[in-house]
């Protein structure tokens, strides 16, 4: 690896759902001047076909499983190939809920790593129920094992509310069954967002998390959202 790209910086672009209207204009630009970008291949080619992308970039597609593993020597590769034009990697949402900034900024250091924000399917999912999230507990499940009920219950007591990122379709709804089966959780009031920010999003709510399960689901990606009550 030559010095430039042992030296070189990486810009964490967060871009929410990934639509033009939730792209700021602070992340279009990095995507725009990046000369080699990183991020999952679905989300680099909605960017494409938006138009956000140079035409003249080339980008590295990330496995669909297995990004944490893979984003570190996808944006080593990446700074060796940019030479000196940039590199962006390409978070959906927020780079700071639930994303892989954690783990590059770790790697790589603070002072090679700029993360820009973008907006979160939590800031979404607030404003399509008219709450805050100011006293709002998050876990993720995404792509990890249901945990054990009793942790999220300990958080969802001590806070306003409790929010999860959930899976895949078929794993969300199998997450949130699992969950529903708490004495405590069932009976949460509870409402679930499907791929929020896209012109197919969703949102259903229900009583009783209990209820929730038995709404009709589609879609790719969900937040679950409980309270007390409603």
């Amino acid at each position: 690896m030559n010095s430039e790209s042992r030296n070189g910086k990486i810009s964490i672009v967060g871009v929410g759902p990934g639509t033009s209207d939730h792209i700021t204009p602070e992340a279009a630009c990095a995507l725009a001047s990046a000369g080699v970008l990183v991020g999952s291949g679905r989300m680099l080619d909605a960017l494409r076909q938006l138009g956000a992308i140079s035409p003249e970039a080339r980008y590295v597609a990330l496995p669909a499983s297995g990004m944490a593993d893979a984003v570190t020597g996808a944006l080593e590769v990446a700074l060796c190939d940019a030479a000196g034009a940039g590199v962006a990697l390409v978070v959906s949402g927020d780079p700071g809920f639930y994303s892989l900034a954690r783990k590059v900024t770790r790697h790589f250091g603070r002072e090679r790593v700029r993360a820009i924000p973008g907006i979160s399917s939590l800031q979404l999912m607030a404003c399509r129920l008219g709450r805050s999230w100011v006293d709002v507990a998050t876990a993720t499940l995404h792509g990890r094992d249901c945990p054990d009920a009793n942790t999220l219950v300990r958080k969802w007591e001590t806070s306003e509310a409790l929010v999860l990122l959930l899976g895949a379709s078929d794993d969300a709804v199998a997450q949130m069954k699992a969950l529903a089966g708490n004495e405590t959780l069932g009976g949460a009031w509870a409402a679930v967002g499907w791929d929020l920010g896209l012109p197919k999003e969703q949102v259903f709510e229900a009583r009783t998390l209990r209820e929730l399960t038995r709404c009709p689901y589609v879609g790719r990606l969900a937040l679950l959202w409980l309270e007390k009550g409603s």
